[in-house]
């Protein structure tokens, strides 16, 4: 573990010398980002440094209602609801849907949508087939909650079988995108308009803000229903919102964006197409994550000053679970630096 002074770009201070940087959730080289920066100083001269009030309150700030409008918009939903964090979103949520019917949470399920159900099923295949039997059983309310994207070994989860329930009872599906959402998708628009569900079924999917799009905050988007339903909840009017200048920069930050992705993807397509065939790598096209079940990689790329994300998940007991990831920060030469250091392991490990 590094106890580090600055936080880490594309490169990172070790011991007063620069390594690369392979790990982390700034996929768009967000918090880096000079026009970014730019538009939160703007936001911050026009709205200060916080809003530390109730949405509920006697003073409205036009960007909230703005960025949720823009947010509906671009995922596609009826309509979004902003909160601090992605963890805070999908504990509102839960708990307003977990008095609402049965909670059924997928294995890998990140805890702010456990609603206390703690995952009984160990494979997504069987925890599939359980929802499958219950959904088409009589009986009350089923919302189900599972992940987009497993991010630490990098599976992307199929859906695709929810349009073929024959629904004996009201189901909620609840999608965590915070992995997807400003990477993946029409435009980074995430998973909510790709995903089909059975007649009579409804859709919510909450992401964190602060992963691709390095934004501070966390978002709720589907059924205008449901989501003034949150509105009134206690958990939400008793939490402070996200500081408003970061939402300035969302809302007009899109070209930006846009750019970071088109970089990032070329930065995929260099090290897929150069990588070596040795190294056993977990992908999926163009996602800037690679998990390799060998953690001796780790060990290897640090002797040549390259840092890559390798730790005990989710317990300090378990094995580690190591991956390079990708941002829009690196360079040519960065993604040639890693690759020849693949080669030399690819060599080392053939020897």
């Amino acid at each position: 573990m590094h106890q580090l002074t600055h936080l880490p770009g594309r490169t990172v201070q070790i011991d007063n010398e620069p390594w690369l940087y392979f790990s982390g959730t700034g996929y768009l080289g967000a918090a880096w980002n000079e026009g970014l920066q730019n538009l939160v100083r703007a936001g911050m001269q026009q709205y200060g440094l916080h809003f530390g009030g109730s949405r509920l309150s006697n003073i409205q700030l036009n960007i909230f209602a703005e960025a949720e409008e823009f947010l509906a918009n671009y995922a596609g939903a009826e309509k979004a609801l902003l909160l601090s964090s992605g963890t805070l979103a999908g504990q509102l949520l839960m708990r307003v849907l977990s008095q609402y019917g049965e909670v059924l949470a997928a294995p890998g399920a990140h805890p702010a949508i456990w609603a206390n159900a703690v995952p009984e099923v160990n494979t997504w295949e069987s925890w599939v087939e359980k929802v499958k039997t219950i959904a088409q059983t009589p009986g009350p309310a089923l919302v189900i909650a599972a992940n987009s994207i497993d991010p630490l070994r990098v599976r992307r989860f199929d859906f695709a079988w929810l349009s073929t329930l024959s629904l004996q009872r009201e189901l909620i599906v609840v999608i965590d995108d915070s992995h997807g959402f400003g990477l993946t998708g029409a435009e980074g628009s995430g998973i909510y308009r790709s995903l089909t569900l059975p007649p009579g079924a409804q859709l919510l999917v909450i992401s964190s803000l602060g992963k691709a799009l390095g934004i501070p905050a966390g978002v709720i988007l589907g059924p205008k229903m449901w989501l003034e339903r949150l509105w009134v909840s206690p958990y939400f009017g008793g939490a402070s919102p996200p500081a408003p200048a970061y939402l300035l920069a969302l809302v007009q930050g899109q070209s930006i964006y846009a750019e970071s992705r088109q970089r990032l993807q070329a930065n995929i397509q260099q090290f897929v197409q150069n990588l070596p065939e040795l190294v056993d790598f977990h992908f999926f096209p163009e996602y800037p994550v690679f998990y390799t079940p060998n953690s001796g990689l780790a060990a290897f790329l640090s002797q040549r000053k390259i840092l890559i994300s390798s730790f005990p998940y989710p317990t300090p007991q378990d094995a580690l679970v190591t991956r390079i990831v990708l941002s829009s920060l690196h360079t040519d030469g960065d993604i040639s630096s890693l690759l020849e250091s693949l080669h030399y392991y690819c060599q080392s490990e053939k020897s």
